[in-house]
């Protein structure tokens, strides 16, 4: 299977997601990248954030949904590829600087729906997030913004909970590729509801903590080298 490929680099992927929402590049931050910029012309933009999930997993289980409306897959360059580590690098690049707090300085729409830790974490202002308990509500509770929010972020992390919970009598890869689809079809969802020009940025990361997926082989080597992934699409007509 031949996706689309960009390479980038957590260093420079905040000053796209900046140029794509229309805003100026703060000074001293490296250049956008070209490639992504020219595909692109979004109205407002949607990051979803699902763990334990990249290239490896995408040509695997095949997400339906993503799959057939990607547009470009960027490959996240970063020496950190877990959740927490790369996130702060996306939206926290640069000491004084948050992704999220300037685009409310520019008049932007915004709502994050994540975990109660996240808030702490990541630095997100808590007047403007929604702390859900699970993936099911994180979903539901973005319905209610798709459609008026500018920006929209959405953390996905139910399967290291489940893995701790269910491992023991479901295989992790079976449990992983069960959370891929799932996730896929509420993504489906989701770009039914949004406007016509919202972008889509689907990043995928290692995960909070290593877990043991039993590949062998070739499986586990790929998987190992895994990076971490931007799924990429825009809506471009209902």
């Amino acid at each position: 299977m031949s996706f689309p490929q960009v390479r980038t680099s957590v260093l420079e992927f905040p000053s796209t997601l900046i140029k794509l929402m229309g805003i100026e590049i703060p000074t001293g931050m490296p250049s956008p990248n070209a490639e992504l910029l020219e595909k692109f012309n979004p109205t407002a933009i949607v990051i979803i954030i699902i763990d334990n999930f990249g290239l490896f997993e995408a040509v695997v289980y095949k997400p339906e949904a993503m799959i057939k409306n990607l547009e470009a897959l960027a490959l996240i360059e970063t020496a950190d590829p877990y959740a927490i580590p790369l996130m702060k690098s996306l939206l926290r690049p640069t000491a004084g600087f948050h992704l999220m707090q300037l685009a409310r300085n520019h008049g932007k729409s915004v709502k994050l729906i994540c975990r109660e830790d996240d808030t702490e974490a990541l630095g997100f202002d808590p007047g403007i997030t929604v702390h859900k308990r699970d993936d099911m509500a994180t979903y539901v509770e973005s319905t209610k913004h798709i459609f008026k929010t500018e920006l929209l972020y959405l953390h996905f992390l139910d399967f290291e909970s489940l893995y701790a919970q269910y491992g023991h009598r479901t295989p992790p890869k079976t449990l992983l590729e069960k959370i891929v689809r799932r996730t896929d079809n509420w993504v489906k969802v989701l770009l039914k509801q949004a406007r016509v020009g919202t972008l889509f940025i689907v990043i995928g990361n290692h995960g909070r903590h290593p877990v043991p997926l039993d590949y062998q082989g070739k499986l586990a080597e790929w998987r190992k080298a895994n990076a971490p992934i931007a799924i990429m699409f825009q809506k471009r007509s209902d």
